[in-house]
């Protein structure tokens, strides 16, 4: 069997100390609800994202900024538990580590507020800086979200080398929180989007999810919607792949969609096509929503 070459996963996003209450119903504005309990966490987009890289086998960089605080402490020697090259996480002297307050029904649905903290620190020349310390290959896969600055996402498309006749390193863009689509960096390079089915249709207008995935890959080198139960749709430019999503019993829908974007940059720097990649991050992210928190279940490759 021919073995795929092997690049690495760059994770650039936000670390968060996650506080995780399950309430009996998500508050309605104004409505007081009394949590059956509360647990402790970690979280943030990026740093999720990498571990549920890392899970999957790729070798994992994470470019974020923490707190000088004891949640700042405990989320790093959480990811180099996980083996995560911490390099590129700096520390700043002032702000407190992000934190996220999580609200999760019965039925796994949630309700989050985040206080960015030390990831709005975060600075285009901290990641320019780090993009050049690793010297980008054409395996690699760069993954950024809107969790950190949008100049760090501009910092990073303008690190990018240019494509070769084989390609170049792949930019994923998760679009959560949804907002605007990172244009094009000095060498024309756009990111491969990947968005929910509401932050599709915020982003594009489109009536439904299907539309909305046509809509973004004309925008970008292509696009991955994810339907929650129903899988995802992939849309390129030769055409697009309905996938389906496993059955499971949900218990928490958080960081489902990190979930499914680490495991999608894993297999796409082992050389998976993109189709193939796509239908293991579905995988993934169902997996994902069968515990409580943002990586209560992290699945390895045999798990899936």
């Amino acid at each position: 069997m021919k073995l795929l070459p092997a690049g690495r996963v760059i994770v650039i996003g936000s670390v968060n100390t996650d506080r995780i209450l399950r309430c009996p119903v998500l508050p309605a504005p104004g409505e007081t609800v009394l949590a059956a309990d509360a647990t402790l966490g970690f979280g943030g987009k990026g740093g999720s994202q990498a571990v549920a890289a890392a899970r999957m086998g790729a070798a994992t960089h994470l470019v974020a900024k923490v707190g000088r605080d004891a949640d700042g402490e405990a989320a790093l020697a959480d990811l180099r538990g996980a083996q995560i090259e911490t390099g590129a996480v700096h520390t700043h002297p002032d702000a407190p580590t992000g934190q996220a307050i999580v609200m999760v029904e019965p039925g796994g649905e949630n309700s989050i507020v985040v206080v960015p903290g030390a990831n709005a620190r975060l600075t285009p020349e901290e990641v320019t800086a780090a993009l050049a310390r690793l010297h980008l290959l054409p395996v690699d896969v760069v993954l950024t979200s809107n969790e950190v600055p949008a100049e760090c996402i501009r910092a990073t498309a303008a690190a990018l080398p240019a494509a070769g006749p084989n390609g170049g390193t792949r930019w994923l863009h998760n679009t959560a929180p949804a907002g605007d689509l990172p244009g094009p960096g000095p060498t024309g390079r756009r990111p491969l989007v990947v968005a929910n089915a509401v932050e599709a249709r915020q982003l594009t207008g489109a009536a439904t999810a299907t539309e909305a995935a046509r809509a973004l890959a004309r925008l970008a080198e292509g696009a991955v919607v994810t339907l929650g139960g129903e899988g995802a749709v992939v849309v390129t430019g030769e055409g697009l792949t309905r996938l389906p999503a496993p059955a499971v019993q949900v218990v928490d829908t958080t960081g489902a969609g990190d979930v499914f974007c680490g495991a999608l940059a894993a297999r796409l720097a082992r050389g998976a096509a993109l189709a193939e990649a796509a239908a293991t991050a579905v995988a993934a992210g169902a997996f994902a929503v069968t515990a409580l928190g943002a990586r209560g279940a992290l699945p390895r490759p045999a798990d899936l």
